[in-house]
């Protein structure tokens, strides 16, 4: 039988007792420590809080809280938040609560900082906040000094993510964070204030704006989105600034608000009058609403500002592509009319906006009469091409042959027509074969493919009459096109064209080079040149395609140039139009602000007052170019003896050479 643990076994039966499977000798082994806590059994007792009995979990925690010993945290936190027990999750608490908090906090902002189980981070951040312990979050922000393997903006998310679970206490801190000369810290501190949310964050960030750096400034419009509402009166306050991209900072950080946004944008608009606002009108056009169309067309109908009414054309467009059932205005139609002669590539609409339109003009196809069905339809199909342009997506692909070909065999009846329209539908079935859905939508696209062949065989076909059911046909294959082609696909370049992008980015590295050299001394500018560059070849990686640091880069290079109001205002808007074209509208920015230095561009004709002015050539260049062509008369000259042709009136003066290397080299001639 064996022998019960008491208080006269030592240190070494109490150990072996702990580790035995027998469970009522590790019970008594844990209530003999009861009685005498000891930091020596620590982690055999940490051991036994994974038990697979309950009891011995909770006397295993009950004799760790009497222990009171700071090693115990980890386990005891662990057990407090995931124990499948409720009765040792209570035990686990009640002991780490017996241990001095002081020496507990470290191992809290170690477990935040580690960023595992999400229960174990809410437990450490609630601890810290409850204890108000503003040493820990002065640990945790110290993540955020660059060093090691971290740089200029980087974020270390398992910092922040702690720093949202602690929540309002952090905000202070983080708000003193700003005025850090680290890059990196202000970066941090921006995101992280953002993700909590709190209001008192809001005016330090509007007041970091103006003398903050390109990127910096970007992380701060994010914080403000993410604040949202309560950001609004300092945005809109921020839209009369003198300084043109503060105010396009804070008409982004409107638009992205979205809804809440619209009112103030609405009275922003309203207090300026006939002094029709772009920034405003832009942001309408994406935060606003249908209440926002009636002020936003009366400025698009009498306005003579060519500018304005093209912001509003797009701001206009996007909101009847958003609510055109819920706009009232007749005006609203009349707006459609006129928005198709002035559809084209890369007018700053997005391509959901675009399908969107295109859908409304069909429904305007099936409810226009004669004369207005066919302009209706052609207007569809265009918003859907334009909407390939600007991303190339399965719904825009889809639309833009199921209208296109009716449409087609509508106005010809060609023996060839036909054959045209099957072979469109067989590349977009192959299409089709990457989708989970493919058995639907080739059952579905075939169906439509035989009402295209009756209409065709049937030469008195009603286009018009039976425009609607071919519709509803169309409209059963959305659903079935989300997953039409892989997300990850659309995002990065095709194979094929990687090597394409690769080419324009290496050429744009070049043009960004010569324009280092071309800004002379301006330190700002130099920085902000190596930043491009940095970001240009983040893009080469083919899976980054953001260019908005790029924009960004290039409008500050461009605000610093000495430049007319007029140039500047002309090279900004092409850089507005990077996000939509890409790599060939950055060459574009790069070889307009090159020419403006007065440099030549690498791919242009030199002129030729440079030609004529060539370059001075070294004495040391000239007396290369003597010896070799001296080496190459007399290798010509012993080549032409060995072979007979001349006799040289002297014998060579190679004799004291070993006789094989002599012939080697008389006969390499």
């Amino acid at each position: 039988m064996a022998e019960y643990p008491s208080e006269s076994w030592n240190r070494e039966q109490l150990q072996e007792a702990l580790k035995s499977k027998d469970v009522l000798l590790k019970m008594g082994a844990i209530r003999v420590l009861q009685g005498k806590p000891n930091d020596d059994y620590i982690a055999s007792l940490v051991d036994a809080l994974n038990d697979s009995d309950r009891l011995v979990r909770i006397n295993a925690a009950i004799t760790l809280g009497k222990a009171k010993s700071p090693l115990a945290v980890p386990a005891l936190v662990h057990h407090a938040a995931l124990d499948p027990d409720k009765d040792v999750r209570s035990y686990s608490l009640w002991a780490y609560r017996q241990i001095d908090y002081a020496k507990a906090s470290p191992y809290l902002v170690k477990a935040l900082l580690e960023g595992g189980d999400p229960a174990i981070v809410r437990f450490a951040a609630n601890e810290i906040r409850h204890k108000n312990d503003m040493k820990a979050v002065e640990s945790i922000i110290q993540r955020f000094h660059s060093g090691g393997l971290y740089t200029g903006y980087d974020l270390d998310m398992a910092a922040i993510n702690g720093l949202y679970e602690i929540g309002y206490a952090t905000v202070e801190p983080l708000v003193k964070c700003l005025d850090s000369e680290d890059t990196r810290v202000q970066a941090n501190a921006a995101y992280a204030l953002g993700k909590i949310g709190d209001e008192r964050a809001v005016q330090p960030l509007i007041n970091h704006l103006e003398a903050a750096s390109l990127e910096m400034r970007s992380h701060i419009s994010d914080a403000l989105i993410k604040i949202g509402r309560a950001s609004i009166p300092a945005l809109i306050k921020l839209l009369d600034s003198k300084d043109r991209e503060l105010k396009w900072i804070a008409a982004y950080s409107l638009a992205r608000i979205g809804a809440d946004s619209e009112a103030a944008l609405l009275e922003a608009l309203r207090l300026r009058g006939p002094e029709a606002s772009e920034e405003i009108i832009y942001a309408l056009g994406i935060a606003g609403r249908s209440a926002s169309f009636k002020p936003l067309y009366e400025i698009y109908s009498s306005t003579k500002d060519d500018s304005v009414k093209a912001w509003a054309t797009i701001a206009l467009a996007s909101i009847v592509a958003k609510g055109y059932g819920r706009i009232t205005d007749k005006a609203a139609d009349k707006f459609l009319d006129e928005l198709g002669e002035q559809l084209k590539p890369h007018m700053l609409i997005s391509y959901e906006t675009l399908n969107s339109l295109g859908k409304i003009y069909v429904e305007k196809g099936i409810n226009a009469g004669e004369e207005k069905f066919k302009e209706n339809v052609s207007l569809a199909v265009k918003c859907f091409d334009l909407s390939i342009i600007e991303r190339d997506n399965a719904a825009a692909r889809a639309f833009r042959l199921f209208y296109g070909s009716y449409i087609k065999l509508m106005a010809s009846r060609s023996p060839e027509i036909m054959g045209y329209i099957e072979r469109d539908f067989t590349d977009l079935k192959k299409d089709a074969e990457r989708s989970s859905n493919k058995k639907e939508i080739i059952y579905l696209m075939d169906g439509l493919l035989k009402v295209l062949k009756g209409a065709y065989e049937d030469k008195g076909f009603d286009f018009i009459g039976n425009f609607d059911a071919y519709v509803k046909y169309c409209k059963q294959m959305e659903p079935f096109l989300d997953d039409f082609y892989g997300a990850e696909e659309a995002k990065r370049p095709a194979s094929r064209e990687q090597p394409m992008l690769h080419a324009d980015l290496s050429m744009i590295q070049d043009k960004v080079g010569t324009l280092l050299n071309a800004i002379g001394k301006d330190e700002e500018s130099a920085a902000l040149v190596y930043r491009l560059s940095l970001e240009i070849a983040r893009l080469d990686t083919g899976i980054y395609d953001d260019y908005r640091v790029v924009e960004s880069c290039l409008r500050n290079i461009v605000n610093r140039m000495k430049l007319s109001s007029d140039k500047k205002s002309e090279l900004h808007y092409k850089i507005l139009l990077i996000g939509k074209n890409g790599a060939s509208q950055v060459q574009l920015v790069l070889d307009e602000m090159l020419k403006e230095l007065g440099v030549v561009r690498a791919d242009k004709p030199m002129p030729a007052e440079a030609k004529k002015a060539g370059r001075k050539v070294s004495v040391l260049e000239y007396v290369a170019v003597i010896i070799i062509v001296i080496l190459l008369v007399i290798a010509i000259v012993l080549a032409l003896n060995k072979l007979g042709f001349i006799r040289l009136p002297f014998a060579l003066p190679i004799s004291w050479l070993n006789p094989s290397l002599a012939s080697i080299v008389i006969g390499s001639f």
